[in-house]
């Protein structure tokens, strides 16, 4: 341990942590002081035998003690030669002086001293290897208790981290109209939201799979029996799926139709997702009515509203700022009926009995309109075209003007800030126009069902789209999603006008 600054190290200490050659010649000379100090007091006091015997000896203890064995050997060695010396050479008076009885108490006891000092110190080095091996296997320890309790503090940190998210995935998934199902990769279903609960009850999500392949007897949309391996929850451990199904309710025992979407999840297991395509179909023919409903009763007080609004817009003596309110209050009222429109074509195209009229009309007034339908509903979007002159299309003009307002519509909604909506005119035998924004995109899993019922890309109902290839399908045109990204790219097709 080195002493604490600023205090002096005492003389013992200073001593004890000499080289090993200066302890050794210091406890020579600390036996020679001895030899001659008894031979001194020999002479004084008459005690030859004394003196001799005991002074030296002492000495080399002393310096055994505090300097080591090695120390105390060159004190002996020294000791031992002077004490013959001086005792041949009469150098210690008195009348026992040749009495060698001192000499061999001394050579005999200071050696059996030097041994046992010898096996002390190894005993000493032993415990302090001992002590110093325990005070740092305490220390190992205490560092590893203290990596043990960070350790324990984190997993204790991450398992709350866990059931947070638990707990919030767990109320997204309840918040989900359909059912949805978790299997873990032992194809054994861990958890139902309320929705799968309530349409097929807990058995058939917890229920072992070949019991749940028995009861449910799963087949495919055409009523053909399903092999296990292509069961819904074993073909999504491994892949994406969407397919149709049809499920015997254990609750009930009747049979569903239901779409399942299917996805694996990261280190086993998957994740179903089921529509019942029978309680859609209910959902969707109420829409229709309701939607019929709305048009037939509110087309004839807008037309009323609209022709009252154009009688007073004539009056000479209107004045300029009334005269400005009606004109926004009339197309306030086209809006309105353009909203009434599409709502008619939506249920009619859900009977399947979209009218359309087919006969030859040209394009670039109808392009026209569907303008100034995008800038009355509020754009100042700037409109590219590129168009030839005279195209003369066959289909129902009123049709077609909607179908490019709501392409246009979409365009504007989804386009970056600032930048143009081009539009691409191309004759042929099939009249092509392409509606080009300058938006993200249509991501892969949207792409494959953009024209079917309601599926809405952001904002809206979804129903654009589907009215769009209603409309276009009904004049004997098509409509397609040409590029998906970057900037999504849509076309419209008509027959071309015979010249």
């Amino acid at each position: 341990m080195e002493p604490k600054p600023g205090r002096r190290m005492p003389l013992i200490r200073r001593i004890v942590m000499l080289p090993g050659s200066a302890r050794a010649v210091l406890g020579g000379i600390i036996g020679l002081a001895g030899v001659l100090l008894s031979a001194g007091l020999a002479a004084a006091f008459g005690e030859e035998q004394l003196f001799i015997s005991n002074l030296p000896l002492l000495a080399v203890s002393v310096v055994g003690l505090l300097l080591g064995w090695f120390a105390a050997v060159v004190a002996f060695v020294l000791s031992l030669g002077t004490l013959i010396g001086l005792t041949a050479f009469g150098g210690i008076p008195g009348p026992q002086a040749g009495d060698l009885l001192g000499l061999v108490s001394f050579g005999i006891a200071a050696p059996v001293i030097i041994v046992l000092l010898r096996r002390a110190e190894r005993f000493r080095a032993t415990a302090i290897e001992a002590r110093d091996s325990a005070l740092f296997a305490h220390r190992e320890a205490d560092g590893e208790r203290t990596n043990l309790e960070l350790a324990r503090q984190e997993v204790t940190l991450a398992l709350a981290t866990a059931e947070r998210e638990r707990a919030r995935l767990e109320e997204v998934a309840e918040a989900i109209p359909e059912p949805l199902i978790v299997y873990d990769d032992g194809l054994r279903g861990t958890y139902g939201n309320r929705a799968a609960l309530r349409l097929f009850g807990r058995s058939f999500v917890e229920m072992p799979l070949e019991e749940w392949g028995r009861t449910t007897e799963p087949r495919d949309e055409h009523g053909l029996t399903l092999d296990r391996e292509h069961w819904p929850q074993v073909v999504a451990q491994s892949e994406t799926i969407r397919r149709r199904h049809i499920l015997r309710i254990p609750m009930s025992g009747r049979d569903v139709m239901v779409d399942v979407e299917g996805t694996p999840i990261p280190g086993g297991g998957a994740v179903l997702l089921l529509r019942d395509v029978g309680k859609e179909e209910d959902e969707r023919r109420r829409l229709s009515r309701f939607a019929s409903f709305v048009a037939h009763e509110l087309r004839n007080p807008l037309a009323v509203a609209k022709a009252r609004t154009e009688l007073a817009q004539r009056d000479p003596n209107l004045p300029k700022r009334a005269a400005s309110h009606g004109a926004r209050a009339l197309e306030s009222v086209d809006a309105a009926i353009g909203i009434l429109e599409r709502l008619e074509l939506y249920s009619r195209a859900d009977t399947g009995h979209v009218n359309a009229t087919r006969e030859p009309f040209d394009l670039a007034p109808a392009l026209g309109k569907a303008i100034e339908r995008l800038r009355t509903r509020g754009s100042v979007r700037e409109v590219i075209l590129d168009m030839p002159s005279g195209v003369v299309v066959v289909g129902d003009r009123a049709l077609s003007e909607q179908a490019i307002t709501n392409l246009l519509t979409n365009a504007d909604r989804y386009s970056s800030p600032g930048a143009p909506i081009q539009v691409e005119v191309e004759a042929g035998e099939m009249v092509k126009l392409r509606v080009i924004d300058q938006g993200p995109g249509i991501a892969d899993e949207l792409a494959d069902r953009l024209f079917l019922e309601r599926v809405a890309v952001g904002r809206g109902l979804g129903l654009g789209l589907y009215l769009v290839r209603a409309s276009m399908n009904a004049m004997g045109g098509s409509v397609q999603l040409e590029r998906r990204r970057p900037g999504a790219v849509f076309t419209l097709r008509w027959p071309a006008a015979a010249p």
